[in-house]
Parts: structure tokens; C-alpha cells; sequence
């Protein structure tokens, strides 16, 4: 019997038949764009936000012209505006929009010398800065409209900062603030930035302020609705060869909690290892209970989680991990026991804005009733198990 595979996407964009649609998404993101809005999209990495981007991107509303690129590399001011303008360049070629005047202006910055019987292409030093804000003003003549989806913003900022100096990152956030701002600039451009670390958090530690993006309409990627959910397991499984009873599509979901795709697709993906190494079709609840556990184990699913805090948190980082180490422990942690442990940690000024600009926003935990809680059971107990509280 030739086994087919559940529809699951894990490790990249999910595109084409493999992306299901999150439309109530993209039609709040659209509804920003046509408001000359430039948007903040926030999640956690592996979520789904930057397969929503792609599909809108592939597949723009009319009178937008659309490119999405992951920028995660960029550590310099010159780097962020050179990709942009290649990316600008992309968008408006692919759909016919630039050709003569872009070659034709292209070659106003490039051209090293003009004599009676040369031109020198290519070796003049280019401020793609400058260059860039005067593509910018070409573009207010062309009748286009173009948006850029970045994904993984924030990390520029810090790898400005790490590499150029807070200066530096401060100014691109200043630039970022005028192109999204200024009126002749955001009726022919704007940005959706996409980040999975929090962004208010990192602006502050460079410049002490948050007004360098609140400018930015923020959008955040909840979990699926629990009809959503159930739309999502049976687009997984259609035409899978695991056979799966409406009770147990139940039990899965509620096994998950929050329902957010990327552990559910983690969760199927365990299932069908086990029934193809088994040689049999229909999955039961043991099954089930036994993908839970063996996931566990798999810290190169989970561990992405501990390693960006320590990365782009390190300072705090123990205050962090002693939080969500006794929130997995507990099940929940109050607000009292996280400024308790705050002040063994010095922190007792700035404890709940790292707690709601970071562990909150970044979808590690929620709050209900000054009580916190793990987004997801799954990334909860695997925690627990890397990070047992020891009496």
C-alpha cells in the first residue's frame, strides 16, 4: 500500500496546497495597506505569520504591487536599503512597472563618469540611504502602489545595533518612522514587518523610547478559533492515509490546547510515524497519548524557545527562565510569585513590562485573572522536562 502523508508544513512556508488560508488575517493586514497603513505583525516563529505574508504577496489585492523577503541576515544600515530597492526593483519588474525609467535612474546613481568617449558603470560608491528615499519620490509619478513584507525585523535592529552601534539602529528606526509617516511616501509605499521577538522591548534597550514605532499598526496572530481548528485538522488529513474518528479529532485538539497550527501539525506528524512504522491505518488514542511523549523529546522542535531569549534577552535571561521554569512546574504563577522572584533578580522595576513585552508577546504565556499561563501545553511541558524545579 503506497502511504500518503498528512498535509503538514513544519519547518518552512507553507505554500500552494499546503497553506491554509488564515483570511480573516489577511483581510485586517489588507484593510491597514488601504489606509496607506504601514503594519507590525507579530507571532512566534513557526506559527504561521510568515506563510500568511507569502500567500498575500503571491497574490495581491488590486492596485498592489507586492514582494515578501526574509531579512533575518541584514547588519548594516547600507544592506537594509540596498535589499529594499533590489526588492523594489523585483516587485515592479514582475509586474511590468519599471523597466526603461528604473534602468534609466538606476544608471543616475551608478554611472561613474560620462566623457566624449566612455561611461564608467559600477565602481562609484552608492549611499543606497539617499538612493533609496529618491526611489521613493520616482515612485510617487508611476501610479503603482508597492508593498514590502520583511520578515524578521526586529533582528535587523539588533544586528544594526550589535554590529554599527545604537546610533546606527536608532537612525534606521528613525528612517523606518519617516517612510511609514510622511505622506509623500506612504500613498506609493509601506511595510508589513514581521517579527517573532518582541520588537518594543529591543527599541527600548537602544534608544529608551517606544515612539520610534508606534507609528505601526500592530497585528497579532491568535490561535485558530475552534472552528478554524477543525477546518484545519481536516484539511491535514484529507486524503492522508491515517484514518482519524470525529472523538479522536477531539481528543487531539483538546490533547493541544490553544490551537495553534504548528503544534498540531507537530502532533499529526508523530501520529503517522508511529502508525507507518506499525503498518496500519487507523490512529486510537494510545497512539495519540504516545506522539505526545515522543514529541517531548524532541528538542529541535522546541528548543528555538529557550535559545532566542537567551539571545536577545541575555541580561535578563535567568529572570526569564526562572518564570517560565515555575509557571510549567505550577501549571500557572501569579503576579505576586513573578515580582517575588523579580527582586531576587533585581528587577523589580521594569518586571511586568519584560513580562508583557517579551513572554507575552512573543507567545510564550497568557494572563487571565493575574494568573499566567503557557500558551501551548506542549512547549509547557517540554519545558518542564528541559527545566525541572528542583525542591
Amino acid at each position: 500500500m503506497k502511504w500518503i502523508k498528512p498535509n503538514t508544513i513544519t519547518g518552512s512556508v507553507a505554500q500552494g496546497k499546503k497553506y491554509f488560508r488564515r483570511k480573516d488575517i489577511e483581510d485586517k493586514i489588507w484593510y491597514e495597506l488601504l489606509q496607506n497603513n504601514s503594519v507590525l505583525f507579530l507571532a512566534p516563529r513557526r506559527v504561521g505569520k510568515s506563510s500568511i505574508v507569502s500567500f498575500m504577496a503571491e497574490n495581491a489585492n488590486e492596485g498592489f504591487i507586492c514582494k515578501y523577503e526574509v531579512i533575518q541576515s541584514i547588519d548594516s544600515v547600507q544592506e537594509f536599503f540596498k535589499r529594499t530597492i533590489k526588492m523594489i526593483d523585483d516587485s515592479l519588474s514582475a509586474y511590468g512597472k519599471s523597466k526603461e525609467w528604473f534602468l534609466t535612474w538606476w544608471k543616475s546613481w551608478t554611472i561613474k563618469t560620462i566623457g566624449k568617449d566612455k561611461v564608467e558603470i559600477g565602481d562609484k560608491d552608492i549611499d543606497y540611504r539617499s538612493t533609496f528615499f529618491d526611489l521613493l519620490d520616482h515612485l510617487k509619478n508611476k501610479d503603482v502602489k508597492v508593498v514590502l513584507f520583511l520578515d524578521e525585523f526586529p533582528d535587523v535592529v539588533l544586528n544594526v545595533s550589535n554590529k554599527e552601534g545604537e546610533k546606527n539602529a536608532a537612525l534606521l528606526l528613525d528612517d523606518v518612522r519617516t517612510i511609514c509617516h510622511e505622506k509623500k511616501f506612504k500613498e506609493t509605499f509601506v511595510m508589513v514587518l514581521l517579527g517573532s521577538v518582541g520588537l518594543t522591548h529591543i527599541v527600548k534597550r537602544i534608544t529608551g523610547r517606544i515612539d520610534k514605532i508606534n507609528h505601526l499598526h500592530t497585528e497579532h496572530l491568535p490561535p485558530l478559533t475552534n472552528i478554524q481548528s477543525r477546518s484545519f485538522l481536516d484539511f491535514l488529513l484529507e486524503g492522508a492515509t491515517m484514518q482519524v474518528n470525529m472523538e479522536l479529532k477531539e481528543y487531539i485538539l483538546k490533547k493541544i490546547g490553544n490551537y495553534i497550527p504548528y503544534y498540531i501539525q507537530l502532533l499529526i506528524e508523530e501520529c503517522d510515524e508511529i502508525l507507518i512504522e506499525e503498518e496500519r491505518p487507523i490512529l486510537t488514542k494510545k497512539n495519540v497519548n504516545q506522539a505526545y511523549k515522543q514529541l517531548l523529546k524532541k528538542n529541535e522542535k522546541f528548543e528555538d524557545w529557550d535559545n532566542r531569549l537567551s539571545k536577545y534577552f541575555g541580561e535578563i535571561y535567568p529572570f526569564l527562565k526562572k518564570v517560565l521554569s515555575k509557571c510549567a512546574g505550577q501549571n500557572k504563577i501569579s503576579l505576586q510569585e513573578i515580582f517575588d522572584i523579580a527582586v531576587k533578580y533585581e528587577l523589580e522595576l521594569q518586571w511586568k513590562a519584560h513580562i508583557d513585552d517579551i513572554l507575552v508577546a512573543d507567545g510564550y504565556i497568557f494572563e487571565d485573572k493575574s494568573n499566567f499561563y503557557f500558551v501551548s501545553p506542549l512547549l509547557r511541558d517540554w519545558w518542564q522536562a528541559r527545566n525541572p524545579q528542583m525542591n
